[in-house]
């Protein structure tokens, strides 16, 4: 009994010591979380300082990365500075190539431009020369124009009267001539074709002859003709013109007046002529040629005393010449030309009611001419020209002035 005591009493004693340990246990299992939670405190002071570490350890690995990056960066540079060189030749390449075509789009409006205002210029010179050198020229068809010329001659010769029979002379006389002529001339031109324009002249002329005492005024030589081009412009081939012309004697003849104390106002005997021209354009002059032959038909019946015989007829020849000279534009509305001009006349004879005939020498006659043009409006060109004799045959001086007559409708239209 006292055993079984002793048993329970250390039973008691167990159960209450097992009893206080699973107390403790639990009050400390109770006190564990925050217990944890320090150890989360103390873990998460661990995790931030060992972030706090991380950069450190970043920048220096940054800072070893960025030294070992800097030898890279420099390769790199260099590569980076080649692929912007590349680019910047890629889009230098195609700005220039978009440059060239506009390069070449203004080179070539400057190139258009500029041989359309070659083309101006030589149409401009051109005009201005065919104003004055109207053989050189024609007219479109249907078209019309007239001019208005005027032109002064002077003339001083010393003239030699002698008369011989049987090789003795029985009269001698030395005098000393001064004549003036003043020829208004009017011209129309008609375009009968493209290549083919037919014109007439209608003068009016004024002569005083101070030897004579002595003065004239009436209408002298109508004339006809025509200019035509056979052969279209084409280019590299100078352009040819062909001419003719006929001339009447409507003016008062030399050999029907009194030749002592008249004067006559045309030359007596009808004409007829033929002729070619051409020219060339060179930049900034144009250069013009001629060459002209007349034939002169025979007058008979004359009846008009020289002296002591009476001429019963004439025999004009033949008469030729040729020109040559250039024209020069200052700018749109001044030009020049200079000419030399060089006629002939041989096989003239005059045969008297005695039968006996007489052949004067042949006569040669140059003439230096300088023309001025200046146009005055949009369409009227006036020329002025000073001429001057090289030969004793020739006009001493001589001046002309012509400009287109812009009346009912007749307005110059040169092609």
């Amino acid at each position: 009994m006292v055993g079984w005591n002793m048993n329970c009493k250390w039973m008691n004693k167990t159960l209450l010591a097992l009893s206080v340990q699973m107390a403790i246990g639990v009050a400390y299992a109770a006190e564990e979380p925050a217990l944890g939670e320090y150890e989360v405190v103390d873990r998460q002071e661990t995790e931030v300082d060992s972030t706090a570490s991380q950069p450190a350890n970043t920048q220096t690995v940054a800072t070893v990365s960025a030294e070992e990056e800097s030898a890279l960066g420099e390769y790199e540079a260099v590569d980076e500075q080649a692929d912007e060189a590349t680019a910047l030749a890629s889009v230098d390449s195609s700005t220039t190539a978009q440059s060239q075509p506009v390069d070449a789009h203004t080179q070539a409006s400057s190139a258009l431009q500029q041989q359309e205002g070659d083309a101006s210029k030589e149409a401009n010179l051109q005009e201005v020369f065919t104003s004055n050198e109207r053989q050189y020229s024609l007219i479109k068809k249907g078209d019309i124009s007239s001019y208005y010329d005027i032109d002064y001659t002077y003339y001083r010769d010393t003239q030699i009267d002698a008369e011989m029979a049987n090789g003795q002379l029985y009269q001698l006389r030395v005098q000393e001539n001064a004549a003036h002529s003043i020829t208004n001339t009017f011209t129309a031109q008609y375009g009968i074709l493209d290549n083919l324009t037919f014109t007439a002249s209608v003068p009016l002329v004024a002569k005083t002859d101070l030897l004579k005492d002595a003065s004239t005024a009436g209408l002298g030589d109508i004339s006809f003709g025509a200019r035509w081009e056979p052969f279209p412009l084409k280019a590299g081939r100078l352009p040819l013109i062909l001419f003719g012309n006929v001339s009447t004697k409507t003016g008062d003849s030399p050999y029907e007046v009194n030749a002592t104390d008249d004067l006559a106002t045309g030359k007596g005997y009808y004409s007829a002529g033929i002729g070619a021209s051409t020219r060339k354009y060179i930049d900034p002059v144009v250069l013009f040629a001629s060459v002209s032959a007349n034939y002169g038909f025979k007058e008979t019946g004359l009846n008009q005393r020289r002296g002591t015989r009476v001429i019963d007829e004439f025999e004009p020849g033949i008469s030729g010449g040729f020109a040559l000279g250039f024209a020069y534009s200052f700018n749109y509305d001044v030009s020049m030309t200079m000419s030399y001009q060089q006629s002939f006349n041989t096989g003239s004879q005059f045969t008297y009611t005695s039968g006996e005939s007489y052949s004067p020498a042949d006569q040669t006659s140059s003439t230096l001419a300088i023309s001025l043009g200046v146009r005055v409006s949009p369409e009227t060109i006036v020329n002025g020209t000073v001429g001057i004799g090289l030969t004793e045959d020739a006009p001493d001086v001589s001046l002309g002035l012509s400009f287109p007559l812009d009346i009912l409708g007749f307005g110059k239209k040169l092609r």
